[in-house]
């Protein structure tokens, strides 16, 4: 058999098995489908759910975790109307600066520490106005303590930035 006749069968060979494999439909085995889950457990079983023995079962082991999420979600809410009481707490002790008409947004960094006081509030962007940044950060340091901390929050610090607004002598 010459060169070019071996390279004529083995173009041949390689054709018809692609054509098998492309026609040719494979059965499906008979396994289960990943998505299906069988469990074959006895009555005797620890996780078979029993009346007699609370605590032990599938059943026992889901409302502790809806329980943490509730806790988890009332943590948040706490978190947020904290949160939101001393924005209105800042705001409202606004200090009205004689003789000027202020209108601005001074943005101010601080911790809350674990008894509801702050720490040294400390200027993140100016409003562009100084007599509104010394206002808002004693309107800051007046706020200090003023809303009682939730106890679900814990005692850690929390850090806080505060944009303290200005629109003319608006509260």
């Amino acid at each position: 058999m010459t060169y070019t006749e071996r390279i004529w069968t083995g173009l041949a060979v390689s054709l018809f098995a692609h054509f098998l494999l492309t026609t040719t439909r494979f059965a499906p085995t008979s396994a289960m489908p990943a998505s299906d889950a069988c469990i074959d457990m006895d009555t005797a079983s620890v996780i078979v759910n029993d009346a007699g023995h609370a605590g032990v079962g599938i059943d026992a082991y889901a409302p502790p975790a809806q329980n943490a999420r509730n806790l988890a979600d009332q943590r948040r809410q706490a978190f947020l109307k904290y949160l939101d009481a001393v924005d209105e707490a800042v705001h409202a002790r606004r200090p009205d600066v004689p003789g000027s008409r202020l209108l601005g947004v001074a943005v101010y960094g601080f911790a809350i520490r674990g008894d509801g006081t702050f720490t040294e509030p400390y200027l993140k962007v100016s409003s562009g106005d100084p007599g509104l940044d010394a206002a808002a950060s004693r309107a800051i340091r007046a706020a200090s303590g003023a809303v009682k901390r939730p106890p679900i929050l814990g005692t850690g610090s929390i850090p806080v930035v505060l944009h303290v607004k200005y629109q003319y002598d608006l509260r």
